[in-house]
């Protein structure tokens, strides 16, 4: 399965330097810029009839829909591809947060860790949200499919962890309309056991934004 996994473009949000999660921002001017740019470079990318999966957030939705309109496909939404939930963050600013001064923010920003933060989907949750992803599509999509997931750049890293079946989860920043693309080969091993054939796999792009300046 050829597997191509998309961050969507900036949305308003993003411009404005706020935390979004399940937030519902649209593409700002410059995201809408980058989809179109985006959504021509997939249209060179060889790909034959794809399958799109797209968050059903708008800024998802809206790059999602640029490269469909590009390759002449349609777009299923999933809501297993949004982001994860930042709880006490959504739709603010660092700053507006801090101006609580609430014990919580000061932990965070030491740490980082969001089991702190009220509200918050747990780093657990996701990472059984994400690896439920991959092991649909790989399930669902055999060999020689076109699969591209257009998603967000947080529950992105757990998603790349699953791929990479690491419980580790690195911290990776992508970038608006980000591309990684994977090329996944699932077999049985004797015992019946499927399993990803690490001699035919391969990591074909990663954070890839080199459509932005073509």
């Amino acid at each position: 399965m050829r597997l191509i996994l998309i961050r969507h473009a900036e949305s308003v949000a993003n411009a404005q330097g706020r935390w979004q999660g399940h937030a519902d921002f649209p593409l700002s001017d410059y995201g809408r810029q980058q989809a179109a740019r985006l959504a021509q470079a997939m249209h060179g990318a060889s790909l034959q009839a794809p399958v799109i999966y797209s968050s059903p957030l708008q800024r998802a939705r809206a790059t999602a829909d640029a490269i469909a309109g590009a390759l002449g496909v349609a777009v299923t939404e999933w809501d297993a591809l949004k982001e994860f939930d930042v709880g006490a963050f959504s739709g603010r600013t660092l700053e507006e947060v801090r101006a609580e001064k609430a014990d919580w923010i000061r932990g965070f920003e030491k740490t980082r860790d969001w089991h702190q933060v009220p509200g918050a989907e747990t780093p657990a949750d996701r990472a059984k949200r994400a690896l439920g992803v991959i092991e649909h599509l790989l399930n669902v999509h055999p060999d020689g499919s076109e699969v591209i997931c257009v998603t967000h750049g947080g529950i992105m890293q757990f998603f790349l962890a699953a791929i990479l079946e690491t419980e580790r989860v690195w911290g990776v920043h992508p970038g608006n309309t980000a591309v990684f693309e994977f090329k996944l080969h699932r077999e049985e091993d004797a015992t019946g056991r499927a399993h990803l054939n690490p001699y035919l796999c391969r990591i074909e792009r990663f954070n890839d934004v080199s459509h932005l300046n073509p």
